[in-house]
């Protein structure tokens, strides 16, 4: 057997091979109780991959050439289960492009997700959609989708039935060629598809693996983010695969219904290196009381941060309330990423007394750091400095790079970097020495660690002052004692006789489950507070805030819907008693 080789490959067909001589590495999926569900080594991953491939093959020669010469865009419904990985690398096997594709909630609506998924396919270009068997006939009814489909169950059963065949490898691909189409999580009407090239996929994944988590071969990991987002896609079955790495899954749906899964599935597996977005710390602290007695999370060397704003409340919350169980707080890794650059800029090695800052942004966007006790501090949490490769910079609006502790727009460049975009079929190419401008705002410190303020479009403007919603909603949440991921800060448009209206959207639950007998009203007050301006909340039915596919909240979205008066107002702060 060979030595476990951490990263260093040029592609994934490659890192697949090789992780095939290591049966004791496997992949493990959890249904929604807990129980193990399937077992897979990288082994077996690797003969299923063959097996789809032949058949892949076999479709794609009935396939028209196309015009742009690249091979033929396969859509993939990333449904967590054993048949991702093989469908992934089989899809590259047989020369095509994988698209890995958002698969549905289990309450969203039927029309509606095929309507989502069509402008997906559209926007790639997609010939081919591959899916559970029982969603592609839902899809067909629908009647919008008109491309060929194929079931993941008739491509297993066909490769079952087919003579053993040892197909040879393909040929190894361009570094330059395409290696998949990733949507990122805010992709909508009129969705963009990231293309990622094998040689920024393979750098990302090095990077990460080796400056950002000094991986060991005795680690393993557990996740149970969704495949077609770029954190539990690349971080968790693409980098995993170029580490010989185990992991175990658990479904997004099921985390949802049962967060303590996550924490007690990682205490009963010796779980070692995990990610998640903010709000599911919080979730997981929520729940800790259902953990089985005698649980320990002692093992667990990295818990990443990412995917979101990181607000180190959530992760005091999950330290204080998994203290008992042997967690320590140096293993939080706030990191920064998106899907435009493979997926990690910035990973975090603070220790846990070292991740949160307190500071104040004046009127110049000047940044100065505080004492805890000044009322002006807000806390904010170091995202870390860039891994090898990426050059950072924070600029103004006219595009000037800014000096380290001045707050503005993050810019990025380096060898992870998209190629382009797909759009109405079409690539529109990146150049690789082009800077890409991330939409996020923060400020770098004079050590090179990045504080990430927020999205710049979801920046208000109050009375000539830059206020961030998370802010108000913060104060909001700790006044009348609601979780901040059940509000929504808007700042809206003609609701008060022409004039901008802000207002706090609140869940009608998240109220009646409040201690605060007034809950309504103490929010309206610490929003006015913390915006510098009358704020007007209002409780809106449980659901109404909207929600992108990897849990962030879809501010515009929802905006759109209550501008358009599909939000009903139950109650309203500004009401009379």
């Amino acid at each position: 057997m060979p030595e476990r080789q951490i990263g260093g490959f040029a592609h994934l067909l490659q890192a697949l091979v090789y992780a095939a001589a290591f049966p004791g590495q496997q992949l493990s999926w959890f249904d929604g109780q807990g129980q193990l569900q399937h077992t897979r080594s990288y082994a077996q991953v690797f003969q299923q991959t063959r097996a789809y491939a032949s058949q892949l093959l076999q479709h794609l020669e009935r396939s028209a050439a196309r015009p742009d010469g690249m091979g033929p865009r396969l859509g993939i419904v990333a449904t967590t289960g054993p048949d991702f990985l093989p469908l992934l690398c089989a899809s590259q096997w047989a020369g095509g492009v994988p698209c890995p594709l958002p698969a549905p909630s289990p309450l969203q609506d039927v029309t509606r997700y095929a309507q989502a998924l069509g402008n997906l396919c559209q926007a790639a270009g997609i010939g081919l959609l591959m899916g559970p068997k029982q969603l592609l006939a839902q899809l067909q009814s629908e009647g919008q989708l008109a491309l060929p489909l194929l079931a993941f169950e008739d491509l297993a059963a066909a490769a079952a039935d087919a003579a053993a065949v040892a197909l040879p490898l393909p040929p190894v691909p361009a570094p330059e060629a395409i290696a998949y189409v990733q949507f990122s999580s805010g992709s909508t009407g009129q969705p963009k598809g990231v293309a990622i090239s094998h040689a920024a996929l393979m750098q990302n994944i090095d990077a990460i693996l080796q400056a950002g988590m000094a991986l060991t071969a005795e680690d393993r990991a557990f996740s149970w983010l969704p495949y077609y987002h770029d954190m539990g896609l690349v971080g968790f079955v693409l980098a995993p695969l170029c580490g010989q790495v185990s992991v175990d899954y658990l479904a997004p749906s099921a985390f949802a219904r049962r967060p303590h899964l996550w924490p007690g599935l990682m205490a009963a597996r010796g779980s070692i290196i995990t990610y998640a977005p903010n709000f599911a710390w919080q979730m997981a602290a929520q729940s800790a009381a259902l953990l089985e007695p005698g649980a320990r999370l002692h093992a667990l060397r990295i818990a990443g941060v990412g995917g979101d704003y990181v607000d180190g409340s959530a992760l005091q919350a999950f330290a204080q309330a998994f203290a008992p169980q042997g967690f320590a707080p140096d293993a939080f890794k706030p990191s920064y990423g998106l899907a435009e650059a493979t997926l990690a800029v910035t990973m975090s090695d603070a220790p846990f007394e070292r991740l949160r800052g307190y500071f104040h942004i004046d009127d110049r966007q000047v940044v100065h750091a505080l004492p805890v006790a000044d009322a002006r501090a807000k806390p904010m949490v170091n995202c870390g400095r860039p891994l090898p490769g990426w050059t950072l910079q924070v600029r103004d609006a006219a595009g000037q790079p800014l000096p380290a502790g001045t707050e503005g727009d993050i810019w990025l460049q380096g060898p992870a970097q998209l190629s382009g975009f797909f759009s109405a079929g079409e690539l529109r190419a990146v150049a690789a020495d082009q800077a890409i401008e991330t939409g996020d705002r923060g400020f770098v410190l004079a050590d090179g660690a990045l504080y990430v303020s927020g999205r710049s479009k979801d920046l208000m403007v109050i009375h000539g002052r830059n206020v961030w919603p998370l802010d108000v909603e913060a104060a909001a949440s700790e006044n009348a004692e609601i979780a901040p991921d059940q509000m929504l800060m808007l700042q809206c448009r003609e609701l008060t006789g022409g004039l901008p209206a802000l207002v706090l959207l609140v869940h009608e639950k998240a109220l009646r489950q409040s201690r605060q007998p007034d809950a309504l009203k103490l929010a309206a007050a610490a929003a006015t507070a913390a915006a510098g301006a009358a704020v007007r909340a209002c409780m809106v039915p449980n659901g109404s805030i909207g929600h992108t596919s990897s849990g962030k909240k879809a501010r515009a979205a929802t905006q759109r819907r209550f501008e358009q008066g599909l939000i009903p107002i139950l109650a309203d702060s500004d009401a009379p008693d």
